[in-house]
């Protein structure tokens, strides 16, 4: 299962989600994206018992009425041995993708009439030889998995179900609607502002701006930017300016004699 999944995420460089979800039996169209293969080896142990033979010859001699025997035995011990067989199956992978999701599916090459073998020192090497289906990149079909090891491919002509077992699936990323981008209001500034400092001699003449009475000199007010009308009044008598207000400070002084 590792394998295949590292298979699938190199074969398909998506950003996926996990998804749970499964075709039902009814079946979803699918179009085949992706295939890889790979040989997997599956080892067997075969023990092989020991022998012992021991053979013995000998002689005798015969001396009026004395007889006299030579015997010799000799051993050969043969161990026991073992012998690994390994066996590599092909599993093949296909990735198909369907409207929500990426399925991952594939088939082993069942053990037949073996193929190339290869003994070295006690190893059997054996490659087993069986066919699977074989997908093109851009076949379409309809998938029903009705569950790990039943997952079925049918093409449109009607053909016999191409069998395959299910691994995994991943769910694709939802299409990203654009929607409409409204301009962003205009943000209001504050209008500019200009500090007025107001003086008149004497003093406590009385302030009007724009009509407005706003205080006693001396005085300190803040006016916005644009032109204004000051007019200071101070025992019957008036002085007036027009001024034009920017930013920064600004200085008025009424010069207002009693005589």
């Amino acid at each position: 299962m590792n394998r295949a999944l590292l298979i699938c995420t190199l074969l398909i460089p998506l950003p996926i989600a996990a998804f749970q979800g499964q075709p039902t039996k009814a079946g979803v169209p699918v179009e085949v994206v992706a295939t890889a293969y790979e040989y997997v080896p599956r080892t067997t142990t075969i023990s092989h018992p020991g022998h012992s033979f021991t053979n013995c010859s000998g002689d005798t001699f015969y001396f009026g009425q004395f007889a006299s025997t030579s015997t010799q035995c000799s051993s050969t011990i043969s161990p026991p041995t073992e012998t690994t067989l390994i066996t590599y199956q092909r599993v093949n992978y296909t990735i198909v993708k369907g409207e929500q999701a990426l399925y991952l599916l594939s088939c082993t090459q069942l053990t037949g009439s073996p193929g190339e073998r290869v003994r070295s020192q006690g190893l059997i090497e054996t490659i087993a030889e069986r066919d699977c289906p074989a997908f093109t990149i851009g076949s379409k079909y309809t998938l029903t998995i009705r569950n790990t090891s039943d997952a079925r491919l049918v093409d449109s002509t009607g053909a016999k179900p191409r069998k395959l077992e299910y691994l995994s699936s991943a769910g694709l990323p939802l299409p990203t609607t654009q929607s409409a981008v409204l301009p962003r209001p205009k943000e209001e500034t504050a209008p500019e502002r200009a500090r007025v400092h107001i003086t008149s001699s004497p003093t406590g003449g009385e302030i009007y701006v724009d009509g407005k009475f706003i205080g006693n000199t001396p005085s300190d007010i803040a006016l916005a930017a644009g032109e204004h009308l000051v007019k200071i009044t101070i025992g019957g008598k008036d002085w007036s300016r027009t001024i034009q207000i920017t930013s920064g400070e600004v200085s008025l002084h009424a010069d207002m004699p009693s005589h």
